[in-house]
């Protein structure tokens, strides 16, 4: 009785790991580039900062990816700044959670989106038709 009860626990476990494997996850970040960039200009970005570093550490631990020293080239947390502030004034319409996840593919040399790749996107990038 306790092995059919043991195999029949693992095998729901199983099924609802593989189900929640394929759906989209929500990150709550309404930060936008042009927000990040007006709040640079004012000197008030350390919230947005904290941010960023916290998306880009979350990032790596979902991902088991190294981003902050990956490939022996570490990144530090005025480096992770730098380069948002260069992709929102490239992209300012575009959402610092978008940014994060480039910067991650970009420093991992594209193995966090390879990760991604059961995904027909990755998680945080926009789905067209999308909420």
């Amino acid at each position: 009785m306790k092995t059919a009860l043991s195999i029949s626990l693992a095998l729901a476990l199983v099924l609802t790991c593989e189900i929640s494997a394929g759906q989209r996850i929500w990150v709550e970040a309404s930060e936008d580039c042009g927000e990040w960039t007006k709040a640079r200009k004012l000197k008030r970005s350390s919230p947005y900062e904290a941010h960023l570093i916290g998306l880009l550490s979350g990032m790596a631990l979902g991902g088991m990816t190294d981003i902050w020293k990956a490939h022996g080239n570490p990144l530090s947390k005025e480096q992770a700044s730098v380069c948002m502030h260069k992709y929102c004034q490239s992209n300012p319409l575009s959402k610092v959670v978008i940014g994060a996840e480039e910067l991650a593919n970009e420093k991992t040399n594209g193995e966090y989106r390879r990760l991604q790749k059961n995904l027909s996107t990755t998680p945080l990038s926009d789905q067209p038709g999308g909420k």
